[in-house]
């Protein structure tokens, strides 16, 4: 097998506190805000493919700023 060899990241730590702040967060919506808990698979398709759309012309349009939001808005959608 072969052995995957890291770059040290310095930030290593950081980013990996920041997803686990993303994790509690999406748990406590899902469990409190009353949107969050009607949602199923089913009802997020549409809003994922419509988020999709989205950073498909953000990148089109060759906008750094608003692909760095639509893939955190995707983010949203695959930790839920």
């Amino acid at each position: 097998m072969r052995e995957i060899i890291r770059e040290k990241d310095e930030k290593r730590a950081e980013k990996l506190e920041a997803f686990d702040r993303l994790l509690t967060i999406m748990d406590e919506l899902r469990l409190n805000c009353p949107w969050d808990k009607k949602q199923t698979i089913e009802s997020l398709r549409h809003l994922t493919i419509e988020e999709t759309y989205e950073l498909s012309d953000a990148i089109l349009e060759n906008d750094l700023d608003e692909v760095k939001k639509e893939l955190g808005d995707i983010m949203l959608h695959i930790v839920f």
